[in-house]
């Protein structure tokens, strides 16, 4: 008897640990399946979906709806803070990015970008700080933390920026433009035409140039005569010109003309400037300030006054005209003119002391 019990003896724990096997196999599963539930819903769906195609509004909801549900789902929590952030709510998408667990580049670019745009400064200094601990390269991060220290004067840790930038491969012209901007608000003529003619160098067709390319002609143009280089100044600015007309770069391109002595070119470049923008008052001044060299007082006043119709607070347009009445010998209107330059002055001093620099631009 005892030979007929050793084999099924012997294929019984092989039984169990069969069974067990199995068991354990279909715990596994079982255990997948649910976890699969608690962290997945058709809500959740539809958010992946709408945040695909650009529909933040409703990717919020079903994201927010997904969260009632399963409040510990990191990944409806970083949609959420998605949508926010691009929705400017910055401040309510905070938490949900504490929720979300790590984020990746993209989240936290978004995060800091959407900072940005609430005007949260010192919290978007931080997370792109943050940003560049981990990727110390990102160009994306430098320029959008440099406009966020821009518009808070912070002058070294700008041209730190700027050197971190010019260093890097694609970071130059950045790098340089940053500068040159820095430089022409700080009014260090010498120093921002040498970063312009930097970017010129590394960027000749402004591909990567982060200013908008009329801004940059502009400041470049106007620093380049502030340094006598007029000639210089003009051949930038007819380039600028055959790209898209624009009063105030004609303006400019007066002004060079101005400086080189070529009234007649000067003056057909102020009343081009005066017909293409028919509210600024900068081509009438010029105009006027023409017509004060040539000794043409009637021209002066006349158009001086315009000017000053276009823009009754332009203290620099009312100096001009109490000259041109003085000179008229209109004593008692360049009397008046002098007053309302008085009374112009302490509201420019208000002005100057309530205003917010945010943002000066955006690099």
């Amino acid at each position: 008897m005892s030979q007929h019990l050793h084999p099924t003896s012997s294929r019984g724990p092989a039984r169990r640990r069969g069974l067990f096997l199995a068991s354990l196999l279909l715990l596994v599963g079982l255990l997948a399946v649910t976890a699969w539930n608690l962290t997945r819903s058709e809500a959740l769906q539809v958010a992946r979906r709408a945040y695909a195609r650009g529909e933040l509004t409703a990717a919020l909801r079903a994201a927010l709806d997904h969260l009632d549900r399963r409040p510990w789902s990191r990944e409806a929590a970083r949609v959420a803070a998605a949508c926010l952030s691009r929705l400017d709510f910055a401040e309510a998408a905070e938490g949900y990015y504490a929720r979300a667990g790590t984020l990746d580049l993209n989240d936290l670019q978004i995060r800091a970008y959407g900072l940005v745009r609430g005007n949260h400064r010192a919290k978007a200094i931080r997370a792109y700080e943050q940003i560049l601990e981990r990727w110390p390269g990102n160009v994306t991060a430098l320029r959008r933390l440099a406009a966020v220290q821009f518009s808070e004067n912070n002058i070294p840790q700008l041209l730190g920026l700027a050197d971190r930038l010019i260093k890097i491969p694609g970071g130059a012209p950045i790098g340089h433009t940053l500068r040159g901007a820095v430089a022409h608000v700080e009014r260090d003529r010498e120093i921002a035409v040498a970063a312009f003619d930097h970017v010129l160098e590394v960027d000749p067709e402004l591909k990567l140039m982060p200013l908008p390319r009329r801004e940059f002609w502009s400041f470049y143009a106007a620093d380049l005569i502030k340094v006598g280089r007029s000639e210089d100044a003009e051949r930038y600015l007819k380039r600028a010109l055959e790209e898209s007309p624009d009063a105030e770069l004609m303006n400019t391109l007066g002004r060079a003309y101005l400086q080189q002595g070529r009234l007649d070119e000067a003056e057909r470049c102020f009343k081009e400037a005066a017909e293409w923008d028919r509210k600024d008052a900068t081509a009438l001044f010029n105009l006027g300030k023409i017509d004060l060299m040539r000794k043409h007082f009637e021209s002066a006043r006349d158009h001086l006054e315009q000017a000053h119709r276009r823009e009754p607070q332009r203290i620099d347009v009312l100096h001009d005209l109490s000259r041109a009445h003085r000179l008229l010998g209109q004593t008692a209107e360049s009397a008046r003119v002098d007053r309302e330059i008085e009374a112009a002055g302490d509201r420019a001093k208000r002005v100057r002391k309530d205003k917010d620099p945010w943002p000066r631009y955006a690099l």
